[in-house]
């Protein structure tokens, strides 16, 4: 008994095809200009009938893709996808070749996926244009600022850049324009005496003290909120008297005397994690969150705007440079050394945010100024003093 049997239709070309039981639809043709014969199958007979195989059949003599082909089509198709090299796709290989040396991991992380992924996720840096940006640019500069809208482009440029390095992709042939820095982002914010003051006031009554030590431990050294956020007990040393920041934005550990004061600070610290649940007393975090890990950055700022406020500092003061910028602008006016205020706050030598404070040389010179002739005058006195008396004696 035979295990197939062909069944012709009306139409050349179109037959059935009954294999135990179940009857296909086939077709035979050959294209114009070939002598190759190409058969294939088409479907059941509860999907087709031999008038659409008919009409299948003189669709593919006109050239419409065979099944074989369509396999080649899908293939190749899936293989370009694989291949296609979207900025998603250069995002995760560039954070996977930086991993977690990347500096300012968490902050690029959320630029991308808040103001890059949706727009730009699933294109390839040739598909992007200069108006694609421009659309970009101007949709950010409704809610955020100028120094936000440069960052984010930055960060899809550095993202492209790598791809190209990477030869994953080709280069852009136009360039990626940032907006001028803004101005505002070279102010430095200096906090009165009367300022500082009443911020020392609103610390040592502030209801969360886990806070106010943070705070004060940056307003008494001039450390940025992510090194302090992530201070381990591991690193600190109160017999000694010193700590080390790991990690820092210049990509060393540094390691600091304490002075009496921050010596304090982290006493009173240790204390009150001492009196707390377990998560927190067993954190090896000096200043943890609630769970007992690393504090969250947000959970800071969101502290800062109150005690900002009962303090009378002005409202447009950022959480963390009117505290850094008040220390390096009295240690220049006290007679520091641009290098010295650098090692204190974590820039390196000559960098542009130390030279920033520049402009405070000029008052520690008239102190240096003032002081000389002090020292001066003083001997001056002596000496008259001295001659006066020696005048009386004879």
């Amino acid at each position: 008994m035979a295990k197939y049997q062909r069944e012709a239709t009306q139409y050349p070309g179109v037959f059935w095809l009954t294999i135990q039981g179940i009857r296909t639809l086939y077709i035979r043709y050959k294209r114009p200009g070939t002598y190759k014969t190409i058969e294939e199958k088409l479907g059941s007979e509860k999907n087709w009938t031999a008038s659409q195989g008919n009409g299948e059949r003189i669709r593919r003599i006109d050239g419409g893709r065979s099944n074989a082909e369509k396999r080649e089509f899908r293939e190749a198709a899936k293989l370009a996808e694989e291949s296609r090299q979207t900025i998603d796709r250069l995002w995760e290989a560039y954070l996977e070749s930086k991993g977690s040396s990347l500096k300012g991991l968490v902050t690029d992380k959320n630029r991308y996926e808040l103001h890059l992924k949706d727009s730009f996720g699933q294109k390839t840096p040739e598909e992007l244009t200069p108006p694609d940006l421009d659309r970009l640019r101007l949709e950010l500069l409704k809610d955020h600022s100028n120094g936000t809208v440069r960052n984010v482009l930055e960060l899809l440029r550095r993202i492209i850049n790598f791809g190209v390095s990477q030869q994953l992709c080709p280069s852009l042939n136009w360039t990626i324009k940032l907006p001028k820095p803004d101005p505002d982002s070279e102010r430095i914010e200096v906090l009165t005496d009367e300022q500082f003051q009443k911020l020392h006031e609103i610390w040592a009554s502030y209801h969360d003290r886990h806070i106010a030590h943070l705070h004060q431990f940056i307003g008494w050294s001039g450390s940025r909120p992510s090194e302090v956020l992530k201070l381990l007990w591991v690193d600190v040393d109160l017999t000694q008297r010193f700590y080390i920041k790991r990690n820092t934005k210049s990509g060393k550990s540094l390691t600091f005397p304490m002075s009496d004061k921050l010596y304090s600070i982290l006493q009173q610290q240790r204390e009150l994690l001492d009196s707390c649940p377990e998560a927190m007393r067993t954190s090896s975090f000096v200043f943890p969150g609630p769970a007992g890990g690393q504090r969250k950055l947000h959970s800071y700022i969101r502290h800062f705007r109150p005690i900002r406020n009962h303090a009378g500092i002005p409202e447009d003061y950022r959480p963390n440079y009117c505290l850094r910028d008040t220390v390096a602008s009295r240690l220049l006016s006290s007679g520091a050394t641009l290098d010295e205020v650098a090692y204190q706050l974590g820039h390196s030598p000559g960098s542009p945010m130390t030279r920033r404070y520049a402009r405070f040389l000029q008052s520690a010179h008239r102190e240096i100024a003032d002081r000389t002739q002090r020292v001066m005058d003083r001997m001056l006195t002596t000496n008259i003093a001295e001659n006066n008396s020696d005048i009386g004696s004879f």
